[in-house]
């Protein structure tokens, strides 16, 4: 039995978690980012551009991975969506 965690959003692209299973991967990509920020130190006073830019590639990477990793728990395949159809 496949118990999926997240589901597509109805307006949009993405999906929110709809199983504790998800909230805990949610919550884990969160401890990521926030880790990323912290070693390449955008949390501190006077951070430079490259640190900055450092952290949005980090993010990037991280995000992405987490993704075609979630997509895989999702309910239904993921993509635009304008609202369900009547």
């Amino acid at each position: 039995m496949n118990e999926y965690w997240f589901k597509p959003k109805r307006y949009g692209y993405g999906f929110y978690p709809t199983s504790w299973q998800g909230w805990v991967a949610t919550f884990i990509l969160l401890i990521l980012v926030l880790l990323a920020g912290a070693v390449d130190g955008v949390f501190e006073e006077g951070a430079t551009l490259k640190q900055v830019a450092r952290f949005m590639l980090d993010t990037f990477f991280i995000t992405s991975i987490a993704t075609i990793i979630f997509e895989r728990k999702l309910k239904e395949r993921l993509g635009w969506r304008w609202g369900y159809k009547q």
